[in-house]
């Protein structure tokens, strides 16, 4: 028999809490007693998950339940966001690799789905990949890369990657061939990609302008929900990796707006 371990509840929480701001961002609002019997758990656990989602500005909680609000101002814990839409980024990683040529200059970004395409960085062994996030560069590394560099700062959890002005200044001095970019937001109103950290926000804008190719790889829920800070507008984009789960609107939107949406 199987011992559940702490990090299974953890894991089970951040997908629970997951689904439920799924949940309230397509119903608007739900009463407590309504997600209770959704997810088969008690009140108690419904109004604890509430009340972290509330901490992360994701909802407002309400007398009896929650809403969404408008905007995402921050992201789940980096743990949690691993447990999310894992085999979606799967295969959004795998395409997105298949996209390089050997040799190429590859920028990963900071984020759980970069971290998906990191996995597959074997099928591109002779490209050279830099990156800013710990667990990428151990993905690198795990994998017998040859040729990666780890950019250094100021650490931040919330993403397990390196900020600042050490991190900026070194991503002034390269130039890469291709940028695979995570994001909090695609706002198909406003044209742009955001993200809900500030302070990171600096880092993927100098990656942005140091890239001849910039390609956003996001799970289809990121799709027309509104973040904290504007990194890029689609003209500065190439092209969105996404998965199958994206809605047909969403996907003829982003095209007339001259955007390339690829589907893993």
């Amino acid at each position: 028999m199987r011992i559940r371990s702490v990090n299974d509840s953890i894991d089970l929480a951040g997908v629970r809490r997951r689904k439920i701001a799924k949940i309230v961002e397509d119903r608007g609002s739900i009463g407590v007693r309504d997600l209770s019997e959704e997810f088969g758990v008690s009140d108690v656990t419904i109004r604890r998950d509430l009340r972290e989602l509330g901490k992360l500005g994701v909802v407002t909680r309400t007398h009896g339940g929650v809403m969404i609000n408008s905007s995402i101002l921050s992201d789940l814990s980096n743990e949690e966001r691993k447990s999310v839409g894992s085999e979606e980024k799967s295969r959004i990683g795998q395409v997105a690799i298949e996209m390089l040529s050997d040799e190429e200059v590859v920028f990963l970004d900071a984020g759980t789905t970069a971290l998906a395409v990191a996995s597959y960085a074997h099928r591109r062994p002779q490209c050279h990949y830099v990156t800013t996030c710990l667990g990428v560069a151990s993905q690198l590394m795990g994998q017998d890369i040859k040729s990666f560099y780890i950019i250094g700062g100021a650490y931040r959890g919330t993403n397990d990657s390196f900020t600042g002005t050490l991190a900026v200044s070194a991503l002034r001095s390269l130039s890469f061939d291709v940028s695979f970019l995570c994001c909090s937001a695609i706002d198909i109103e406003r044209r742009s990609i955001s993200i809900s950290d500030e302070i990171y926000s600096q880092v993927q804008k100098e990656a942005i302008a140091s890239s001849r190719r910039n390609i956003v790889v996001a799970h289809h829920d990121k799709v027309s929900t509104k973040g904290f800070v504007h990194t890029a507008g689609f003209d500065q984009l190439d092209r969105i990796i996404t998965d199958s789960g994206l809605d047909e609107e969403s996907r003829a939107q982003m095209q007339r707006a001259n955007i390339e949406v690829i589907l893993a």
